[in-house]
């Protein structure tokens, strides 16, 4: 097969019509006009240039370093998990650098080739993720970790998710609960399919049960404004499952914007167990998810797939938790 042929910076900078310092600014995160920048990236791509490459190859294939990609940084939850991470590498002499969502899939995968990363995490895959697809198609190993994707050339770590849907209808349902909504998590999440089948499927299968659902995206401002216009109807429920502990929160703010008492009127369900959701304030009754330890797993998985890269694809489910709390109590027409 014949060689690649070497690109420099300079023949990146003339084909794609800017200065050689707008390729490097491009390339090291720096402000440039976005078709400016769409341009470099596209010849970046065309010719696989990586600009670390003659450096990395004087010290070794490896680099030490592992990318971490995710979505929304003002979650409690993937701190947790981003500290475990963090742990297991320091222990193994490596460390971690962060991609967020406010690249686009090409700048993403740009700054992971630039770093010279080993392996990349991810933590919030959505179906069809452009970022992860492009990363394993330029040949750099990859686990997804909380979020699953069918059919993806990877390694994989998740909860038992439809069981945490399942413990939190049957706690519901126990309690007496008929009337129940379910604020639902990001559409092409894994997380938010696998938690809503397992509600939805427990909720369907009890005489004299009725199931709302609502858009909450895993974001607090929507799941707010949704939970709102919900209690302000008519016949509103008397218990919700939420898709994460975030959303929980906006329900049970909601509610006492509402007027609606938690858990006399209404009974609140999260799911995750972040530290928060212990605090006294809060006392969030939820679906414990094993954050450490799902974390732990996937970097684990992915030094695995380092060491031998022939390893067959492991997909690891890990059990979940119900933790009563404060935020449920037995529907009115139980009392």
């Amino acid at each position: 097969m014949a060689r690649r042929p070497t690109v420099t910076s300079v023949q990146i900078a003339r084909e794609a019509g800017v200065a050689q310092s707008t390729v490097s600014r491009v390339l090291n995160g720096g402000s440039v006009a976005p078709e400016t920048r769409r341009r470099v990236l596209e010849v970046v791509d065309k010719y696989d240039f990586q600009p670390s490459q003659a450096a990395r190859s004087l010290v070794g294939s490896r680099s030490g370093l592992i990318g971490v990609v995710i979505r929304d940084l003002t979650n409690p939850f993937y701190p947790v998990m981003v500290k475990a991470m963090e742990r297991v590498l320091h222990e193994q002499g490596m460390r971690l650098t962060l991609v967020t969502d406010v690249m686009t899939a090409e700048e993403g995968l740009a700054q992971l080739r630039r770093e010279g990363v080993d392996g990349v995490v991810f933590t919030s895959a959505l179906q069809d993720e452009p970022l992860a697809h492009r990363t394993v198609g330029h040949g750099i190993p990859v686990v997804l970790v909380h979020r699953t994707l069918a059919d993806f050339p990877a390694d994989q770590v998740e909860a038992d998710n439809p069981t945490a849907g399942e413990l939190a209808a049957g706690h519901l349902l126990g309690l007496g609960h008929r009337r129940i909504a379910m604020i639902c998590g990001l559409a092409g999440s894994s997380t938010a399919q696998q938690r809503g089948r397992g509600f939805r499927d427990r909720v369907r299968a009890a005489e004299g049960a009725t199931l709302t659902e609502i858009d909450g995206d895993y974001d607090y401002d929507t799941a707010y404004a949704a939970v709102r216009t919900l209690l302000a109807a008519p016949e509103r429920p008397t218990a919700l499952y939420c898709h994460n502990d975030i959303m929980a929160y906006a329900a049970l703010n909601a509610a006492a914007a509402e007027g609606v008492d938690v858990p006399g009127e209404l009974s609140v369900v999260g799911c995750d167990d972040v530290p928060l959701s212990a605090w006294e304030r809060i006392d969030l009754t939820t679906v414990r998810q094993p954050l450490e330890r799902i974390a732990q797993v996937g970097v684990e998985l992915l030094l695995g797939r380092l060491a031998d890269p022939e390893l067959p694809h492991r997909h690891e489910v890990l059990p979940v938790e119900f933790v009563g709390r404060s935020t449920t109590g037995p529907a009115q027409s139980a009392s």
